[in-house]
Parts: structure tokens; sequence; C-alpha cells
């Protein structure tokens, strides 16, 4: 039976290699810049307490003392703000990034606009810290959510000089988004725990946990918004290239009534919709979202290029543990899954088949799917190991994709399409919790430099998986063989990572 070694099994000091120069130089440490800017944020004088992984975050009673300004339900109103201002912005983006390849799939556009979006994601990585810490959390969060905003306006009037630009803007501004939201998410559970005498850990958790259930669950809001905007004006007849045959930009959609994809005004409405959405998490930010404590001497943290410089260090450096190297390739392929579903999938079999009304309804069933099973799969990981599920989800995405290979949709196949979309989902559920999960085991003292690792492997296979989809000359069944190919060599890796580690445990 195969073993899957638990975080017991594997000494602190062997779960990362950058732990013996960390332990003989305390004071360059990967997360040093992430200690720096959260004590900051709090207001405690002892940074570094606050720099380790949530296992040694300290009990309040053991804690600095930080300045207690809000009762503990203003806590739990800012986290309810911020996770529903999230909710509310991934509803609009994440439905109108779905049905770019279909809204407006002339020469490439909606998917070279996505492709430039996550080029621009790779790059605001290695400066996130920087603009937190320039902005502060608060600004950050309002400022880069209007770019969401801006976005969605661009599809007004979608030109390459109008769509390319902005979607490269927002690509500077997710990943800084989502730092400061998880920081915000952070720093608030912690100055509640020492507020309610609880374990900090816990809190944090429970924070998280109400955090990603509303962003998790913006997958059905926005799909079900625009399904009922166009699902009475967008029908397909053209059934010539569609699934696996699909190549490029060459599918064409014939729409009664208007020799356009989806009438104008259809379109008009369901961005004015999408750019209320995205006004409204504004708001909700600026209005509703308390600013957190900054200490007056934030300098003193050190200056701004020294922090990026740190940050860009810890993240090379950590690339040198054998474990990490290993874990890449499944990196990169969860990016490639994951714009293959919302790129290819929704182009080529459901709007060719279907019309890009009916993108909406079957992207309900991929985010609820992946939604439900995030929440099962980390439950059931106790009883069965990460390595038998890991393998499940593998194996799951290797057969829906030979059935991708053998299938001719038609135009009666709404049921099966949106079967293929839960199984997608349930199978990118493993994925991202394992992910996170087996990072989470090994560099426990070093998550900053191991999660801005995962998001720029993913980004990376966000931007080329979306940069093949453009060219006419690459169909979707040659995509399908290399993501099969490269999902192969990253469960081939990944037995190899776990082999090693079961190695070390029985040392």
């Amino acid at each position: 039976m195969s073993y899957s070694p638990r975080p017991d099994d594997i000494h602190l000091d062997d779960r990362v290699v950058l732990s013996e120069k960390s332990q003989n130089n305390d004071d360059v440490s990967e997360s040093t810049m992430a200690n720096d800017e959260q004590s900051s944020l709090l207001g405690c004088e002892s940074p570094s307490k606050f720099g380790k992984s949530l296992r040694t975050l300290p009990n309040s009673t053991n804690s600095p003392h930080c300045p207690q300004l809000f009762s503990p339900l203003r806590y739990w109103k800012n986290v309810i703000a911020v996770s529903v201002a999230f909710m509310l912005t991934m509803s609009a983006f994440g439905a109108l990034a779905n049905l770019q390849s279909s809204l407006n799939s002339s020469s490439g556009l909606g998917v070279a606009s996505l492709f430039a979006l996550y080029v621009g994601l790779i790059l605001s990585s290695f400066v996130t810290p920087f603009i937190v810490w320039l902005l502060s959390v608060k600004r950050t969060l309002v400022v880069c959510c209007f770019f969401y905003v801006l976005y969605t306006a661009t599809n007004f009037y979608p030109e390459v000089y109008t769509l390319i630009p902005a979607a490269g803007l927002l690509g500077l501004a997710a990943s800084p988004f989502w730092a400061a939201a998880n920081t915000y998410v952070t720093t608030s559970a912690i100055q509640l725990a020492d507020v309610t005498d609880d374990v900090s850990e816990t809190v944090i958790n429970r924070f998280n946990g109400i955090f990603f259930c509303f962003c998790r669950s913006a997958q059905v809001w926005g799909n079900l918004i625009s399904s009922l905007v166009l699902h009475e004006t967008s029908t397909a007849v053209t059934m010539e290239h569609c699934g696996r045959d699909s190549c490029g930009s060459s599918i064409n959609f014939a729409i009664p009534k208007g020799g356009g994809h989806v009438p104008d005004k259809q379109v008009s409405v369901l961005l004015s919709i999408y750019i209320g959405i995205g006004l409204l998490a504004v708001a909700t930010l600026t209005f509703l979202l308390d600013r957190l404590p900054v200490k007056s001497n934030q300098e003193e943290n050190g200056a701004p290029r020294n922090q990026v410089y740190d940050h860009l260090t810890s993240l090379f450096r950590l690339m040198k543990s054998p474990y990490l190297l290993l874990l890449i390739p499944i990196m990169i392929y969860s990016g490639a899954e994951q714009a293959f579903i919302s790129a290819d999938f929704t182009q080529s079999f459901v709007s060719c088949t279907q019309g890009p009304g009916m993108v909406g309804y079957v992207m309900i069933g991929y985010g609820g799917a992946d939604a439900l099973a995030s929440v099962i799969f980390g439950q059931l990981e106790e009883y069965t190991g990460r390595i038998a599920i890991f393998i499940f989800g593998g194996l799951l995405h290797l057969a829906l994709m030979i059935v991708f290979q053998m299938w001719n949709p038609l135009t009666s196949a709404l049921w099966q399409l949106l079967l293929m979309s839960v199984g997608w989902g349930v199978g990118d559920s493993v994925l991202r919790t394992q992910i996170h999960s087996i990072l989470g085991v090994l560099f426990p003292d070093a998550q900053e430099p191991a999660f801005a690792n995962l998001r720029l492997w993913q980004s990376l296979g966000f931007a080329v998986t979306y940069a093949i989809t453009i060219p006419h000359v690459i169909c979707v069944t040659a995509e399908i063989y290399g993501l099969m190919a490269l999902l192969t060599f990253s469960l081939v890796c990944y037995n190899f990572m776990e082999y090693a580690l079961l190695r070390l445990s029985r040392r």
C-alpha cells in the first residue's frame, strides 16, 4: 500500500533546503520582508514571531501586544466585506474570461487579451511586496479592484489597442490584489485572536474558509448572469470545426438575426451589469472596509528596493530545492488545464455547438463541482492520504482528455458538456487542494517564496496555453495531446517526490 507522509513524519530541518542557511543566518531569512510588512501592519514590537508558519503562530497570551482598535464584531464585518468584494469582482471577471474566446474570437483577440493578462501577472509577482508596501493594504485592494472594472469596460470596444493594454494592466494589478487580500484576512485573524484570547491559527483558518467560500461561489453567480442575458440570443448552427477539430480563431458562429457572435445589445447589457458589479465591489472596499493599523515608523523596516531584492532572492533560492523542482511540472499543468477549460473547452465544445449563451450554464457546473469537491477532498485526505487523491485527480483528467479526443459534440449534447465540466472541476479541485497541502508540508517556514513560486509557474501555464490557442495552425486535438503529455510527466515527477519523502521519513 502506498504511504503518504504526514507532516509529523518529516523533521522540520529536512522539509526545506533553505533551513540550514536560515538557521545560521537568522538575519537573512526568506520571510524577512513578509515578517516586517506584517508586523508593521499589526503595529507589534516583535515582527519575527508573526513570520513563522501557521503551526508556530503564538497564542494571544504569548504574542506581543497589538493595538486593539476594533471590536470582535467589527473584525467579522471587515472579513465579510473583503470576501463579498472579491466575490463580486471574480463573478464579473471570471464569467467574462470564460466568454472571451467566444465573444471576441475574431483573430483570437479575446484569448490574446487573456495571454497578455497572465504575462502581466508573471511580471507583477516579482514586485508585489513593493506595491503593497507602497500603497498600504486597503489602498492596494481599492486601486487594483478598479483595474478589473477597466478591463470589463474595454470590452465595449474590443480592439487590439484597447483590450490588450487593459488586460496587461489588469495582470499587473491582479497579483497585488490577491496578496493584499490574503494579508488583510490573515492580519485581521491574528488581531481578533489577540482580542478574544483565542488561538491565532484557529481564527486564521476560520477567516480563510469564509473568504474562499465566497470566492469560489463567484463562478456560479457570474456565469448565471451571462447565461440569463445571452440565453435567448445565441444559437450556433455551424458544426464543421467544433470539438477536437477546431483550430484557433477559425471557428465561425452563425447567429440568427445578426452577423456578430452575439448581438451588440445583449453584449452591452451584460457588460453594463458586470461594470455595475465591479463598481459595487470598489465601493464595498472603499466605504465598508476599515484600514489596518500601520506603524508611523514603517520606513525602519528597510528601503523598498531592499525588500524587493530580498523577495526575489528568496523566490529563486527556493528553486534549488529538489522537491520544488519536482513539483514545478504539476504547477504548470495546474495553470494550463484551467486555461484549457476556460478558453478551448468553452469555445470549441460549448459555444460552437450550443452558442455563447450556454457557456455560463456549463461553467456553473464546473465551478460548483470545484468548490464542493475541494471541501470533500480536504477532509478525505486524512483517511486516504495525499497520494491516492492526487493520482485519482490526474487519472480523471486523463480520462476526460481521451473522451475529448474521441467525442464529436452534437447540438443535443448539453448534458454531456455539463458532465464533462463537472468532471474537470473535480479534477481541478484535487490539484488546488493537494498542491497547497504539499507546499505547506515541505516548506512550513518558507511559505512566502513557496506560494510565490506556485503563482509564478501557474501563470506560466496559463500564458502558454492561451498563446497556443490563438494561431490557426494549432488545433485543439494537438493541445489535448500536449496536456496529456504534460500531465503524465507531472505525475511521474510527483511520485518521485513522494518516494523521496518516504525515504526521508524512514531515516
